[in-house]
């Protein structure tokens, strides 16, 4: 006969994993808003430090941070996104007009060599155009339809902002106490965590933004038709190991010289070549140190599979991850190390 206690501890454990379940079905919808509204603490977490010392109150400094942040959003979406609509369709219709025939006539000849060749490129190049307005309509549709949940989302992650921020030290203790580590080993894994977080933030983040508005400045001083989809594309590309801004300045450089605008070529070249690129190379040793920064292969590979499981919020959580899993195995070696020091 089954003990009566037995009876309990299964019921005590089959009733904690209905729980599990439940939590997870209730987290799963807004898990990465979560995580992003942590992210946005921990990289608003210094600036919170120092209002605290003047304010003396954890809950309005974190409030002012919040307050702030939400009107630079703001500002931001109402100057930014009609701009970057009207831009996208813009050049749309420029690519729809596009006369393709005699840019490969003029450009390009080799490439078509026969009548067949030319209409083969011609039909991919329509393809091309019409799977890329495809999935710009279907992206504009769907954040329409799911205007809804996505404010549900943005208001999930300025709760979890603004509690991170206020209550950063009190998850940092709970941190501590839940990993399965020893108290040394827990104190190495938060520091390690605590550098290559800040080097992704900062070191691609941060400064890829830094480094598109600079950019988007100096493609506005041009008058360069686009310059806020630009200045967008220009922000990706610099998070984006190994490719940077110049995917953007070089064509456009190169496109100034050969329709004639030389002044603008040169300017655009002084600008985005020298200030550009030597503003990019000395922030990011400036602000990472050697032992936080991350191997740009891992980096890459983060951003990329980040980017595919999760979407654009991938570029982030990517290469935390991989990087988060980077220091479990650097203290795992640590320790083997350490083992097999004693046993010697």
């Amino acid at each position: 006969m089954i003990d009566e206690s037995v009876i309990k501890q299964i019921i005590a454990f089959g009733f904690i994993a209905v729980l599990i379940v439940f939590t997870y079905f209730i987290i799963k919808p807004i898990f990465m808003s979560i995580i992003l509204g942590l992210i946005l603490a921990y990289t608003f977490n210094p600036l919170n430090k120092i209002l605290i010392k003047y304010i003396k109150n954890k809950t309005l400094s974190a409030s002012i941070i919040c307050a702030l942040i939400i009107g630079i959003l703001i500002l931001s979406i109402w100057w930014m996104i009609p701009k970057l609509v009207d831009q996208v369709f813009g050049v749309y219709s420029s690519v729809q007009s596009f006369d393709i025939v005699k840019a490969i006539d003029e450009f390009a000849p080799f490439l078509a060599t026969s009548p067949q060749s030319k209409a083969n490129l011609v039909a991919l190049y329509s393809t091309v155009i019409s799977s890329l307005t495809k999935s710009t309509l279907d992206g504009i549709v769907g954040m329409a339809v799911n205007f809804p949940s996505l404010m549900l989302e943005i208001l999930t992650i300025f709760i979890i902002f603004f509690y991170g921020l206020r209550d950063g030290e009190a998850i940092t203790a709970l941190l501590k106490n839940s990993l399965p580590f020893k108290p040394s080993t827990t104190s190495k894994f938060i520091e390690k965590s605590k550098k290559v977080t800040y080097s992704i933030i900062f070191g691609r983040i941060m400064i890829g933004i830094i480094i598109g508005i600079l950019m988007g400045i100096g493609l506005y001083i041009a008058k360069v038709p686009n310059a806020v989809l630009l200045m967008f594309i220009s922000a990706i590309a610099s998070i984006i190991p190994i490719i940077g801004p110049w995917v953007v300045w070089i064509p456009l450089v190169v496109g100034m010289f050969i329709t004639g605008k030389i002044g603008i070529a040169m300017f655009l070249l002084i600008y985005c070549g020298i200030f550009v690129n030597l503003t990019e190379h000395l922030l990011y040793p400036l602000i990472i140190s050697k032992q936080s920064q991350i191997p740009t292969s891992l980096t890459l590979i983060g951003l990329i599979g980040g980017m595919l499981g999760f979407g654009l919020i991938g570029i982030i959580i990517g290469p935390l991850v991989i990087a988060y899993l980077m220091v479990l195995f650097e203290l795992y070696l640590e320790y083997n190390s350490s083992k097999a020091g004693q046993k010697a």
